[in-house]
């Protein structure tokens, strides 16, 4: 870890600035909402953002001569001041925010829209044209351009009470193969400023098309904006913290949408990628292997592990329930429906060469009708039950202190930590007891 809190400020600065402006948010949501049924001009709103922005201005020109004092104390005594008064700043922001895109999203963005419609309908077209199966034809279309319209109601409930609906929701895991494949693509382009910025282009208008070709849905919305931030910085020359691009991607949907506050899929999504990101690293390191099969298959566990554990309260708070067997479908079906989505891009960009992609349609087609079928079988045994558990705010707060506190357990190895979440268990159950007496 860091060494201090100006250390993880100056290395994540976009994790400091998003988690004071949600906590703004978040305030104003919670506490001043009904304000907004005043009558208050834009014109106010820009005023008080300049009055803001003034005051920012001159606490730093009258602190900054005490900050370079040579006296010690006077020197520290004005860092606090102007700690808080950043803290203050950016907190105010935030509520400032809610304010407003409360009723209207603050930017949109024109896209060329005959294009995107022109590429979606190549696509149905080849799907349509070597893919005959109707149940594998749906399912293919839902899988690679989020088509549900036709979708069987009783297969996405399937894969909802297994766990593993965001397999069929168009997500990170599409843009990630286009992502990847694109790089191996220009690898032999000269590694200097221009051709790096020829791939830079090249990456955003591959993974931002293919984002409106499936009609800009939430989930592969949050994924472009996080490729987009996450490439954007290391063509810049950027330290690539996974962290401040989770941090900026939150802060650009919610300066779009204040709504996606409140949106559970952005919730679950971001939590995922937390998770992900913290916990994998540290639960490879547990069971070091050689052998690649196996270091596969331990990574996989590890995702769907670390995963479940970030998710998991926000599930049992909206949904009061959690698939008995999530953990085992995630192991399996993940790396089968990643494989489906290669051979299905591998389905788009085939020439019609020899009847090359009614080959590959035919083999798609099988692969898809299997894999429903054993998900039906899978839905259908006694042992897939929905386990009931419900959990209120007060659990769930809890149960992400007692994760942090474990990650910093298994990152520092030293047992205080332990004692910390020791203690913190006794103080709820203390508090829960006597609120009950």
């Amino acid at each position: 870890m860091e060494k201090s809190s100006q250390h993880f400020r100056a290395a994540h600065p976009l994790v400091f600035i998003a988690s004071l402006l949600l906590a703004g948010l978040v305030f104003a949501k919670l506490f001043v909402q009904e304000l907004i049924l005043l009558s208050i001009s834009e014109a106010s709103y820009l005023l008080i953002l300049s009055l803001i922005f003034l005051q920012f201005i001159i606490s730093r020109s009258s602190i900054r001569p005490l900050i370079n004092s040579t006296t010690i104390a006077a020197s520290t005594h004005a860092r606090i001041i102007e700690g808080i008064a950043i803290y203050l700043i950016l907190f105010s922001w935030g509520i400032l925010l809610f304010f407003i895109t409360s009723d209207k999203n603050t930017f949109q963005i024109p896209y060329p829209e005959k294009f995107i419609v022109f590429c979606r309908n190549a696509v149905i077209h080849k799907l349509n044209a070597t893919i005959n199966s109707t149940e594998a034809n749906v399912f293919a279309q839902s899988l690679l351009l989020g088509v549900k319209t036709n979708a069987n109601k009783e297969l996405i409930n399937a894969y909802r009470q297994l766990g593993i609906i965001h397999i069929i929701a168009i997500s990170g895991m599409h843009l990630e193969i286009i992502f990847k494949n694109i790089i191996r693509i220009t690898l032999w382009l000269p590694r200097n400023k221009f051709f790096t910025l020829i791939e830079l282009i090249m990456v955003l208008s591959c993974v931002w098309t293919y984002t409106l070709m499936a009609f800009a849905s939430p989930s592969i919305l949050r994924a472009a904006v996080f490729f987009s931030i996450y490439y954007i910085g290391k063509f810049l020359g950027a330290s690539s913290y996974t962290l401040n691009v989770v941090a900026g991607g939150i802060l650009i949907l919610l300066l779009f949408d204040i709504k996606n506050l409140e949106n559970i899929g952005l919730q679950l999504s971001y939590a995922a990628i937390m998770g992900i990101h913290l916990l994998v690293p540290l639960f490879n390191k547990m069971i070091p292997m050689d052998n690649p099969i196996f270091i596969f298959l331990w990574n996989n566990v590890c995702i769907s592990i670390a995963a479940q554990l970030t998710t998991l309260p926000i599930l049992l708070y909206y949904f009061h329930q959690l698939a008995s067997l999530v953990l085992i479908s995630n192991f399996i079906m993940v790396p089968i429906s990643t494989l489906l989505l290669y051979a299905l891009a591998l389905l788009v960009i085939s020439p019609n060469i020899m009847g090359l992609p009614n080959l590959e349609g035919q083999i798609i087609e099988k692969y898809i009708i299997g894999m429903n079928k054993a998900i039906s079988y899978s839905d259908a045994l006694p042992i897939n039950r929905p386990l009931n558990i419900s959990f209120g705010l007060d659990q769930v707060v809890l149960y992400y202190l007692a994760v942090l506190l474990m990650f910093a357990w298994l990152y520092t190895k030293k047992a205080k930590w332990l004692v910390y979440i020791l203690g913190v268990f006794c103080i709820y159950s203390m508090l829960k007891l006597f609120s009950l007496a």
